[in-house]
């Protein structure tokens, strides 16, 4: 596999508002704020991130459920909202403009996270409310019908509109790969050392496996020009991904290394990808700090790539230091983008 050269750009920002979960689709308590309302700002971070030599970004669309997707009475996905495909378009519009490829990662573990915000109808007076849901939108993936009414309804539709025989077939080289969940370590009720307290009713690990085995026959047969990955919190869980029938191209790892708990997750640094035991070439897909040292460490021990946190930079690790990006771009400029200011 080609080294992909990428970034998470997780969420795009304007400076004051973080739109996550709000790039794609209209949120039910907040007016739609979806990239086609805000195109050309996006562009700008596109043209920036090409500018830096990315070839390939990292984009999170439903996160925890709060926009994009339509729910029935009992709380499983009716489809798309009337903004999705509009917001998906536009973002593949500019992402192609730019010569970068998008890795749409489809949920984050917060949709399983309990207290999310959620607008209910009163069946009688038809009065809309807030409300939270105690056990998040587990419903979704605990049950066989939301799981296929997730997959059927919404993640399919998405997947055939930018395949060979979709409506925009155009862009669907713009689509590096699909992604199912950001770090389901977090919600995997095996896993007890990693499992989330915020999660109240954790996903049994067959059930998720399930749900990646059919994502991943799906995207190869409805646009087989993409990958399927998985961005996986703890390298410990590396292997678990990498079975023959979840039908995954390739996989990620993600690496904080934790300096009061350095046992838990001790980084990857001087780790080449052969030593993590699995067969499918690895991304560090997710990575704070010593951009310099990891993009250059990834290229030497054999990963696929390595895609720092975060070019959106709305969280503690602040934004992607530009300086080592332009030095890598130099001293590679075979793996980045043509438009990379060198």
């Amino acid at each position: 596999m080609k080294y992909l050269h990428g970034c998470n750009y997780p969420w795009s920002t304007d400076g004051t508002t973080i739109f996550y979960g709000l790039d794609f689709g209209a949120s039910v308590w907040r007016p739609h704020l979806g990239v086609s309302t805000r195109r050309a700002a996006v562009a700008r971070d596109f043209a920036d991130m090409a500018a830096l030599g990315f070839t390939s970004v990292r984009w999170f669309v439903f996160c925890d459920g709060r926009a994009g997707i339509v729910y029935d009475d009992r709380g499983l996905p009716a489809g798309p909202d009337a903004h999705l495909f509009a917001d998906l378009d536009a973002a593949l519009e500019v992402a192609r403009d730019a010569d970068i490829r998008v890795d749409f990662v489809l949920l984050d573990h917060r949709w399983m996270f309990s207290g999310l915000a959620e607008t209910l109808a009163d069946p009688v007076t038809g009065l809309t409310y807030e409300a939270e849901l105690p056990e998040g939108r587990a419903r979704v993936l605990l049950s066989t019908a939301g799981r296929d009414a997730l997959l059927e309804r919404v993640m399919a539709p998405v997947v055939r509109r930018y395949g060979p025989s979709g409506a925009r077939a155009d862009l669907g080289s713009a689509v590096l790969a699909y992604e199912l969940m950001n770090e389901p370590d977090f919600v995997v009720e095996e896993w007890e050392q990693d499992l989330s307290s915020r999660v109240a009713r954790p996903l049994r690990f067959d059930q998720l496996a399930e749900l990646v085995s059919r994502l991943s026959h799906l995207v190869h047969a409805a646009h087989p020009a993409a990958l399927t990955t998985l961005g996986c919190a703890r390298a410990y869980n590396l292997w678990a991904w990498d079975d023959e029938a979840l039908g995954l191209d390739m996989l990620q790892v993600h690496s904080y290394p934790d300096a009061r708990h350095p046992e838990r997750d001790p980084g990857l640094l001087g780790t080449p990808a052969a030593a993590l035991g699995v067969r499918r070439p690895v991304i560090l897909g997710e990575f704070p700090g010593g951009v310099d040292e990891y993009l250059e460490f990834a290229l030497s021990a054999g990963y696929a790539g390595a895609w720092p946190w975060s070019f959106s930079g709305t969280d503690r690790y602040g934004r992607l230091p530009r300086e080592p990006l332009r030095r890598f771009a130099a001293r590679h400029p075979e793996l980045v983008n043509p438009r990379a200011r060198l």
